[in-house]
């Protein structure tokens, strides 16, 4: 073999090293555990793995993953020399630790999964239906979890949402976001706990297909939304809005005594009517979204304020907006009347914030149309109807760069 040929194979046994920290399973419950908890998770798997053998690729590559995406300390070499010396005591506190905890249910769809992908032999799938049954799990709740594992390991999304239905209520809140993210667009979760609508590319959801947005935490991720009626997130302590594309007409959202808004790294186009209408919603979160040609206009006699955002609610405690795109919005009334302006490009604050931050967005092409000669003041991106934001310690701006008629960020 010659020496270049030796230095490309060294190459590619890095490459096939690293693919686990570039494609990590990410279980958010066990990463959150310390590192004790995570090597009795992961020396288990090696055992169950190496029962009869050295584990294949595939299996090894798996687990890999795993440890990638719970941040252990330790590496796959060191959990499978560990597994060389499980004894009883360790059974013992596997037992103990996950018997009461819904890591149990990961372990048995990771061990269905790496011992599928792999030549395991009886003698594996007996030990880990020894240990399925020391952790307690029962026959309804084995019979949806080796669904799930099916479900993954084909990526097959109508598996997954068939293993969904059938699934028993002491699993209803088990988070599968880290399985399904390859393969799935739906509802991963519904309950009213949480309700997690999800695409794993970007497909086009129907939010009215999915009732009642009244879940305590509600969460739309890297789905494309054609907003056709007004959706409303009702008494939710936080929603998000996560990667998401949103192509609007004349329908907002509309959130209705929320604890938290986060719009974050979504694109948002044209929407006349608002992009979003709060009431009595305490804390808003906008951050490296791309809103474009969104607006409002005003038909009748008053003033147009708001533009893309509406707060009408009671005062919001604060206001986070930062590194966002702004491109052609505006807020306007149909024709100039005097003494009635359009202002408030970005948002309108009925009743102030105790707090409100803007920073480092850019905003290009914007407009308050229609305000005839008598522009000075009423022309910003954020407005109210009182001047709070003279005052220094409640308002706050920097690094915005305003490209366009509208020079000034606060009334």
């Amino acid at each position: 073999m010659s020496d270049f040929k030796k230095h490309i194979d060294e190459i590619r046994r890095y490459f096939d090293e690293h693919k686990a920290e570039r494609y990590p399973f990410e279980n958010a419950l066990l990463s959150e555990k310390d590192e004790y908890v995570k090597s009795l998770y992961f020396r288990m798997l090696c055992t169950l793995v190496r029962y009869t053998g050295e584990p294949g690729e595939m299996q090894a590559l798996y687990i890999r993953r795993l440890i990638a995406g719970s941040h252990a300390e330790s590496e796959y070499p060191d959990y499978m020399k560990m597994a060389l010396d499980l004894d009883r005591e360790d059974i013992d506190e596997f037992i103990s630790v996950f018997g009461e905890s819904d890591l149990k249910y990961y372990f048995c769809i990771d061990g269905a999964i790496v011992l599928t992908v792999g030549e395991a032999s009886d003698k594996n799938y007996e030990l880990l239906a020894e240990l399925i049954e020391l952790l307690g799990i029962t026959r309804d709740e084995l019979t949806y979890l080796v669904s799930v594992s099916k479900a993954v390991i084909s990526l097959n999304p109508d598996r997954f949402e068939e293993a969904k239905r059938n699934s028993p209520e002491t699993t209803k809140e088990l988070s599968l976001y880290h399985y399904a993210a390859g393969f799935y667009t739906g509802m991963l979760v519904d309950t009213p706990v949480l309700r997690h609508i999800y695409s794993y590319n970007k497909a086009e959801v129907n939010l009215s297909n999915y009732t009642d947005y009244k879940a305590e935490h509600v969460i739309l991720e890297n789905v494309t939304i054609s907003l056709q009626e007004s959706i409303v997130f009702d008494g939710c302590s936080e929603v998000i809005m996560r990667r998401c594309s949103f192509h609007g007409n004349s329908c907002p959202f509309k959130f209705s005594r929320v604890g938290q808004v986060i719009i974050e790294e979504c694109e948002i186009s044209d929407f006349s009517n608002r992009f979003a209408v709060f009431t009595d919603t305490n804390n808003l979160y906008l951050r490296r979204n791309r809103f474009i040609n969104c607006g409002y206009t005003l038909s009748s006699w008053g003033h147009s304020m708001g533009g893309v955002l509406l707060s009408d609610g009671e005062k919001m405690d604060s206001v986070v907006i930062e590194n966002n795109k702004f491109l052609n919005c505006y807020v306007a009334r149909t024709k100039y009347v005097h003494g009635y302006w359009a202002k408030g490009i970005l948002l309108h604050l009925k009743r102030g914030t105790n707090e409100i931050i803007v920073t480092g967005n850019r905003f290009s092409g914007c407009e308050c149309r229609e305000n005839g000669d008598e522009v000075d003041h009423r022309e910003a991106y954020i407005t109210e109807e009182r001047y709070f934001m003279d005052d220094a310690d409640s308002a706050y701006e920097t690094d915005n760069v305003c490209e366009g008629p509208v020079r000034r960020i606060f009334e």
